[in-house]
């Protein structure tokens, strides 16, 4: 038991050494899924298709300043409505996860 306790407190000190490290990592983790869910709640408000449509427009008009091919302006649109949409799904997904995660911890729902 003693050998349980000493391997606990090696790896609590190594956590308390890796924190510095690993905390702007986990800035960029939380800022990346609050533009995720702020993407998706602006979609819910504004209407999943007329969002979707009006960012892949926007996004298809920067990569045509950018210098992408206009020739192939079809395909930009549609891959640009693709990951938007995709972006959209993501948001929602994860507005789920923390409404259930948050459910269950404060009413002990779902368990």
């Amino acid at each position: 038991m003693n050998v349980f306790w000493r391997i606990l407190r090696l790896l609590w000190m190594l956590l308390i050494l890796l924190i510095p490290s690993l905390l702007p990592i986990l800035l960029v983790v939380l800022r990346a899924l609050s533009s995720l869910v702020s993407v998706s709640l602006a979609a819910t408000v504004n209407g999943p298709t007329q969002f979707t449509d009006r960012l892949a427009a926007d996004w298809t008009r920067r990569l045509l300043e950018l210098g992408a091919p206009r020739e192939r302006i079809d395909q930009i649109y549609i891959f640009c409505q693709l990951s938007v949409g995709t972006l959209v799904i993501f948001g929602w997904l994860v507005s789920i996860f923390f409404t259930v995660e948050i459910l269950r911890v404060v009413f002990g729902f779902f368990i």
